[in-house]
């Protein structure tokens, strides 16, 4: 189980690796349509794996029990960051600089508080 879950986990990042370069290609000048598919699929990635990682962590597979408040606030963020990614994928070829600039600032935030919490 516990080649599951790094699986899950390597996955996990590469969704947030996913989100954070689209925003940045589309901030350098790539095609929009392209690089919102990216960002949309990577905030679909982070969700998904974020829930199956407290699922194997809360039925006690994993190292560490879950913090419960620290995965509320994550949850919260990451479902903010995969709707927003939906309504600038809708959008497209308006202005959306700006959203996906907030939306990679998300997932940073994202990141911190894994990190530092």
């Amino acid at each position: 189980m516990q080649l599951v879950y790094d699986v899950l986990v390597i996955l996990h990042l590469l969704g947030m690796a996913t989100i954070v370069a689209g925003a940045l290609a589309v901030r350098l000048g790539a095609s929009e349509s392209r690089s919102l598919v990216h960002v949309l699929y990577g905030a679909g990635t982070q969700v998904v794996t974020g829930l199956a990682l407290v699922g194997i962590a809360s039925a006690k597979l994993a190292s560490q029990p879950p913090n419960n408040a620290k995965i509320a606030v994550k949850l919260v963020i990451a479902v903010v960051v995969l709707v927003l990614a939906l309504v600038l994928w809708r959008r497209q070829g308006k202005e959306i600089r700006g959203g996906l600039m907030g939306l990679a600032g998300l997932t940073l935030v994202n990141v911190g508080i894994a990190v530092l919490w």
